[in-house]
């Protein structure tokens, strides 16, 4: 074991732990305030017991792997909301972009093994190559779904963007399936949860 190694270790480490001061959907003032930490830590923690309950074939270490680091970019370049980059297309390429340089800048930062490990799996988790990335950014749809039917009808009546809340995870489910009996008991919460708010359910809300 290295000194030099445990010192860009602990480096690494510094800089990531900058995701528990990163705090998503940053200009929501209704939004309850999560870190991107908070919400990675979750998303690990449905992964872990999804994983066992709908007895799915894949690889739990690398699922819950991707499900820590999928997010990590954002320790640098701070959380973008997926509206903005869904109505920019500009932006999501600028976007992604950055997120590709800290990614590569972790890759040279950190111990050689450790570097690409990280580097393979967060490029893996944004071009969805495995199932078990398919999972992971199906699962983390999943997660910030779950976050906005525990926030309510409240957050959605002042977002200005229920539309965008109640199909948001639906394409990434739809690439893996095997959640769609996740999100259908989600979607009756939020279904409530837009009554409650004052806002219309339509039907292209639900999934076809």
């Amino acid at each position: 074991m290295r000194k030099n190694n445990l010192e860009k270790i602990f480096e690494f480490l510094k800089i990531s732990g900058n995701l528990k001061n990163t705090y998503r959907y940053g200009d929501v003032e209704v939004l309850n305030d999560e870190s991107t930490a908070d919400h990675s830590w979750r998303l690990a923690l449905l992964a872990m017991i999804f994983i066992k309950e709908l007895k799915l074939k894949i690889n739990t270490e690398r699922a819950l792997k991707l499900a820590i680091i999928h997010d990590l970019p954002e320790s640098i370049t701070g959380d973008i909301t997926a509206d903005k980059t869904m109505a920019d297309k500009k932006l999501k390429a600028a976007k992604q972009k950055e997120e590709i340089k800290v990614i590569n800048r972790f890759k040279k930062l950190l111990p050689e093994i450790q570097g690409e490990e990280i580097y393979e799996l967060w490029h893996d988790y944004e071009f969805s190559k495995t199932k078990e990335a398919k999972f992971i950014k199906a699962l983390d749809k999943i997660e910030a779904y779950t976050n906005w039917t525990e926030v309510g009808g409240k957050y959605i009546a002042k977002s200005g963007k229920p539309h965008l809340i109640a199909i948001y995870p639906d394409e990434a489910v739809k690439n893996f399936p095997k959640l769609l009996p996740v999100l259908n008991i989600l979607k009756e919460k939020m279904k409530q949860e837009f009554k409650k708010g004052g806002v219309e359910w339509k039907k292209e809300f639900e999934l076809s």
